[in-house]
């Protein structure tokens, strides 16, 4: 796989897409006609390359009123939300700042884990976000120094490995000041940075 990188844009050549990427693909095409996304956490480090299994893909959306919610909701064939089948009281969580799980019908597994963005962070990824290109399909990630910050903030060894998988792939590409920023903002513990040696 071959990786190109240009500001708020990397182009992946080479990559077979795996199943959980065409079903990420299959959903953000959807999504894509109807919100502002932008897909963080472990996801991140699987699409690009990293070898590990995940049920799930997180991702803020940009607040949307509910008839714009509706529409999404209506173009959604083939998907189901597991928390409510009931399209106002889906939007009721989101608006109480809880995520909604969506998945292809009759699967559980792997699943959207769908958020408003609320807080600072959150609206940073996604005023920030990075266009990822494969073929002819496109998708949008939160900037990689806050990726790896957070996946260090988040700790477990499948995390810190995350967090690592990330520097070090785009190491030659990160703004080490920001990282250092995101960092503090986040309060990483020293025993924590030294995972990014």
């Amino acid at each position: 796989m071959e990786l190109i990188y240009s500001q708020n844009k990397i182009v992946l050549n080479d990559k077979i897409l795996s199943k959980l990427d065409r079903f990420v693909f299959g959903f953000t095409t959807i999504l894509d006609n109807h919100a502002k996304y932008v897909i963080i956490s472990g996801y991140v480090a699987i699409l690009f390359g990293r070898n590990r299994a995940s049920e799930d893909v997180d991702m803020f959306v940009e607040p949307i009123s509910f008839g714009d919610f509706k529409r999404f909701w209506n173009d959604l064939e083939g998907y189901e939300c597991h928390n409510s089948n009931e399209v106002s009281y889906a939007y009721e969580y989101l608006i109480d700042g809880l995520a909604l799980r969506f998945s292809k019908k009759g699967e559980f597994i792997p699943n959207i884990e769908f958020k408003f963005a609320k807080k600072d962070l959150d609206r940073y990824d996604l005023d920030n976000r990075i266009e990822v290109c494969i073929d002819n399909e496109r998708l949008f990630v939160g900037p990689i120094e806050l990726q790896i910050a957070y996946k260090l903030f988040l700790g477990s060894e499948k995390d810190i490995e995350d967090a690592r998988f990330l520097f070090k792939l785009f190491n030659n590409y990160i703004d080490a000041a920001k990282l250092e920023k995101f960092l503090n903002d986040i309060r990483i513990r020293p025993e924590i940075r030294k995972y990014l040696n």
